[in-house]
């Protein structure tokens, strides 16, 4: 039995574009669109707040939400968790070059990049090992600027060769700016990292989670999952 007191979910979540944001104050993003998604199959309207990361995590703990996304797994967070079987996102780390870039998929994973210049996000993240190859110069040059626009136009002029860059967060700014014909995003995984919807352990959600893992599965059998992706970029 499903333990949701109504047929309302209240779930939380950070802004984190393209997977959750808000604009004029409606909220979007393609995480937002798949959850919503496959709660509906379920018969369930969803209520999602955005808050601080912090703040999310304290009322999933406490149970003053039912659940929460998109969320990494760790040990700490399953003591008062459920996670879904079903990987909600790939999370991954890609390079966006020009089409005229070759880099290959053994250049990717051996990380030989001393013929490359790269532009990257001051103070941002792109896994351990790519953050030692940036601190340990194993680029040919390394160009730190604050916004990712600015990466974009250096690839356009071809100052740089390659951007590192979130791939859906790549995907949304490349579509915004109209660059498809311009650049592209590398098929090649750097890292990714697997994200997920969990829901309170307060709350005994587990039958809930069950009933969404299986329709989330069968949303990525029939194709359903990867369209709503794609309506959400060609939008």
């Amino acid at each position: 039995m499903v333990h949701a007191a109504t047929s309302t979910v209240r779930l939380v979540t950070l802004e984190y574009p393209p997977y959750i944001q808000t604009s004029d104050g409606s909220l979007d993003g393609v995480a937002v669109r798949v959850v919503s998604r496959t709660f509906a199959k379920l018969g369930y309207d969803v209520e999602i707040e955005v808050l601080p990361w912090a703040r999310a995590l304290y009322q999933v703990r406490t149970g003053l939400a039912d659940g929460i996304f998109t969320i990494f797994k760790t040990p700490e967070r399953e003591a008062f968790l459920d996670y879904s079987q079903q990987v909600l996102f790939q999370q991954g780390i890609r390079f966006v070059h020009r089409p005229d870039v070759s880099l290959s998929e053994d250049a990717i994973q051996s990380f030989n990049f001393g013929a490359y210049s790269v532009c990257v996000i001051n103070q941002v993240s792109y896994g351990s090992r790519m953050d030692a190859a940036l601190a340990q110069n194993q680029f040919d040059q390394v160009f730190r600027l604050t916004r990712a626009p600015q990466c974009l136009r250096m690839l356009e002029s071809g100052r740089a060769r390659l951007w590192l860059s979130n791939h859906f967060g790549a995907r949304a700014l490349v579509n915004q700016l109209d660059m498809k014909d311009v650049v592209e995003i590398n098929p090649h995984p750097i890292e990714d990292t697997p994200s997920y919807i969990a829901f309170s352990k307060v709350q005994e959600l587990s039958a809930l989670r069950d009933q969404l893992d299986q329709a989330l599965a069968d949303m990525k059998a029939t194709g359903e999952y990867q369209a709503i992706i794609d309506d959400f970029f060609n939008d």
